[in-house]
């Protein structure tokens, strides 16, 4: 795992599972959201600004979150909102992106990436607040 627990290995351990419970919660209640929660935690606990530091809470997120997603969209599925069949066709192209996305992440810049991701936070935030 990429996370290294601080002196206080209790309370970092508390502290990861109180956010990892709030991130689950927030992403089987709006169906996303939760990453982000995580990627703030865990990149608190990495505490590295280099380009292998961001990589490493992505990283760390992505483990996180896949196992949280994969529960939420089997139960979403099993109340046929919306059926997961209906969302198939976006698998591959959704890993194909994932793929290409990871392939370049050492090619951008730390700052840049930082951007980025502050920029898409607050677009989503904005756009649904707006509709």
């Amino acid at each position: 795992m990429y996370i290294k627990p601080s002196r206080n290995t209790k309370r970092s351990l508390l502290f990861f599972v109180l956010i990892c419970a709030v991130a689950g919660f927030i992403n089987g209640l709006l169906g996303a959201g939760g990453g982000i929660l995580l990627v703030w935690a865990f990149s608190r606990c990495i505490g590295d600004e280099s380009t292998d530091g961001i990589r490493d809470t992505f990283a760390s997120t992505l483990a996180a979150v896949l196992p949280i997603t994969a529960v939420s969209a089997w139960l979403y599925g099993r109340q046929s909102l919306p059926a997961i069949t209906e969302l198939s066709p976006l698998v591959l192209p959704g890993i194909a992106g994932g793929v290409l996305g990871a392939l370049l992440l050492g090619k951008f810049s730390t700052s840049f990436l930082k951007k980025l991701f502050a920029v898409l936070v607050l677009y989503s935030g904005i756009s649904m607040v707006l509709r």
